[in-house]
């Protein structure tokens, strides 16, 4: 749980209300899903339990939606952009490396201490937590006026470009401060393996940064003479570094700074940031009283959106919500339908009674999935659980595949869990690409859930329970494989049948489609060149059938 420091006068003065105990400002803080976990004078230690709410890590954010649910103002708060005129041209040479960018510039600053301790935080914050280490967004905040328009993002070679590092007082070239800036060392890794490294610079050369590692010290020291900002964050998604940057601005504007946008020119196109466009999602008012177990009204249930920064209008599909553009965790009705219920109080909501004495037990799946586990054992296959989240470069690339459709997250934080699993053969395949120094023969097996697109069903997704069969160590064949598969099928008393196929994965000739009744999958050696891009050498073969 990210935690954060806060003044009590500061929260106050932004929320608009004074909280006379412990007790109440502890009530005020479940409002923004947030716990005090210490209070000494002014100073408070405030934890933030929804990580997948970066707008709340700063006391701008938390006052917002404690002001929401005691004054007047509610709905999505109407910050005013203004266009600064100003462009940031983005270089085809960067994007190969870091190829996101979103900025914007604040203006009227009013300088003090709380404003600057929040602003640190909050950068640091979102760097850490949304932007996972700064590898998805890295985000840089600069003196204005220290700086020539247009901005450029550009990469340069390592020995190319000289500035001065932030707290450092020498000159040093980008390598350098990879190698020997602390801050340098701690992030290199996410440059590592490129020739260039990209660079936020303005139209004389001056630099700004050096994301995601580190600011110049001639623009990033921000002090109390600093009336004007520049605000960059960069990554790899824009939809990613778009948030991070809406977060940051709308902080600022709660204290009263004026926001403006800047032009990003890529070389095939260009797009405004920040967007302060509200999002939108339609919530059915049944969904609502069932979920919640309440018979609301539909004008108390417009209320409590209202309060939760919610602008509300009624169709006939439900509500139609729009919510604030630094929101990137409504992925579902279910969403909001919490929010309401935080809005609420869940202490209002009164547990029923049981009316219905229920037995629990397992399901057919768990136990057709614990007598296929147990008869692999018995096979001497060692389980394995891998992650249903994946990559799309996992399950199409490395095996080969032409580009699907798959079951994907609206706004994911990683490439890395971008989208879930169709096939669980890459998961199994990477798990021994980092157990190569382990004693051969390696046999694992895993049995779970995939994935697919599925109109029919009311999720639009199925989840077949697959399992997933992989040998690997000199002697893997494909009768060896098929022995595996004989195994099973005997056991489970499945019938089964054989065809060739032409999987791009698979050798030719060594291959074939599986079919059990309606049940498909796919067996075969596994060819060189998928081996390769899982960093395997020994041989390897395969089995996947849908139980």
């Amino acid at each position: 749980m990210p935690s954060l420091e806060a003044s009590k006068k500061d929260l106050e003065a932004l929320a608009g209300k004074k909280f006379r105990g412990r007790e109440e400002l502890e009530e005020a803080l479940e409002f923004a899903k947030c716990e005090l976990d210490s209070i000494e004078g002014d100073k408070l230690t405030i934890g933030v339990s929804d990580t997948n709410r970066p707008d709340l890590l700063s006391t701008e954010g938390i006052a917002r939606e404690i002001r929401s649910r005691y004054s007047k103002d509610k709905g999505v708060p109407n910050y005013k952009l203004k266009s600064s005129g100003v462009s940031l041209i983005v270089d085809k040479n960067v994007l190969p490396i870091r190829p996101c960018i979103a900025a914007a510039i604040v203006k009227n600053i009013k300088f003090s201490e709380d404003f600057l301790i929040q602003m640190i935080q909050l950068q640091e914050k979102v760097c850490l937590t949304f932007g996972r280490k700064r590898k998805e967004a890295a985000m840089g905040m600069y003196d204005w006026s220290k700086l020539k328009a247009p901005m450029h993002y550009k990469a340069f070679k390592p020995r190319e470009l000289k500035f001065i590092p932030l707290e450092y007082k020498v000159e040093m070239d980008l390598e350098e401060i990879l190698m020997e800036h602390p801050k340098g060392k701690e992030y290199a890794h996410l440059l590592k393996g490129f020739e260039k490294y990209p660079i936020v610079i303005d139209d004389k050369g001056v630099v700004a940064s050096m994301p995601p590692v580190i600011n110049s010290q001639t623009t990033g020291k921000v002090d109390e003479k600093t009336k004007e900002l520049l605000v960059e964050v960069t990554g790899y998604n824009q939809e990613t570094v778009n948030t991070a940057l809406n977060v940051a601005v709308s902080a600022l504007a709660e204290r009263g700074f004026d926001v403006y946008s800047v032009k990003i020119k890529y070389p095939d196109k260009s797009i405004i940031t920040p967007d302060f466009s509200p999002k939108k999602i339609i919530v059915s008012i049944e969904s609502i009283k069932k979920l919640l177990g309440l018979d609301l009204k539909e004008k108390e249930i417009a209320g409590l959106l209202g309060k939760a920064r919610y602008a509300v209008k009624k169709t006939k599909k439900g509500f139609l919500c729009s919510y604030p553009p630094y929101r990137q965790d409504i992925l579902h009705e279910v969403d909001v339908i919490e929010d309401i219920a935080i809005s609420m109080g869940y202490n209002r909501i009164e547990p029923l009674p049981v009316e219905l004495a229920c037995v629990g037990s397992e399901s057919k799946e768990t136990k057709l999935s614990d007598a296929i586990r147990e008869l692999c054992t018995g096979l001497c296959l060692q389980e394995v659980l891998t992650f249903t989240m994946t990559s799309r470069e996992k399950q199409e690339k490395k095996l080969l595949l032409p580009e699907s459709d798959f079951v994907q997250i609206a706004n994911p934080v990683s490439w890395n869990f971008e989208v879930f699993r169709k096939n669980i053969l890459p998961g199994l395949l990477e798990f021994l690409a980092k157990n190569k120094n382990c004693e051969y023969p390696q046999k694992i097996f895993e049995i779970g859930k995939c994935f697919e697109l599925d109109s029919a069903k009311e999720t639009r997704t199925s989840e077949p329970l697959k399992l997933c069969i992989v040998l690997s160590g000199r002697g893997a064949e494909f009768t060896s494989i098929k022995s595996a598969l004989d195994a099973v099928c005997r056991s489970m008393g499945w019938e089964y049948s054989l065809r060739e196929s032409l999987l791009p994965f698979l050798e030719k000739g060594k291959q074939g489609e599986i079919g059990i009744g309606n049940r498909k999958g796919f067996i075969g050696e596994i060819n060189k060149k998928c081996l390769a891009n899982f960093g395997l050498e020994m041989p390897a073969t395969c089995l996947e059938i849908e139980v």
